[in-house]
C-alpha cells in the first residue's frame, strides 16, 4: 500500500476527497493519511489552497474500497468506494 500524508502545515484547512465529497476539518498542524494501491497512486490530483486540500481520486471500477483515510494515530477515519 502507498500512503500519502495530508498536513494543514499554515493553519486549519479542509481535506475533502472528490468525487465523493467526503470531508475532514483539520487543526493547524494536523494530519490525515490517505491509503490506496501504489498502482491508483498516479491517477491521484492533489489541490491546495490557503484554507483547503482537495483530492481527486479515481472513480471505482469494481465497488471495492479505493482506499482509506486514517487519522494520525493510524485510525481509520473512512473508507473510500
Amino acid at each position: 500500500m502507498t500512503d500519502i500524508k495530508l498536513v494543514a502545515a499554515d493553519g486549519p484547512a479542509r481535506v475533502t476527497f472528490e468525487p465523493g465529497g467526503t470531508a475532514f476539518a483539520l487543526d493547524a498542524e494536523e494530519s490525515v493519511t490517505l491509503r490506496l494501491d501504489p498502482a491508483l497512486a498516479p491517477a491521484v490530483e492533489i489541490n491546495m489552497w490557503s484554507n483547503g486540500i482537495s483530492v481527486w481520486l479515481p472513480y471505482p471500477g469494481d465497488g471495492e474500497a479505493v482506499c482509506t483515510v486514517l487519522d494520525s494515530d493510524g485510525q481509520e477515519l473512512a473508507r473510500l468506494w
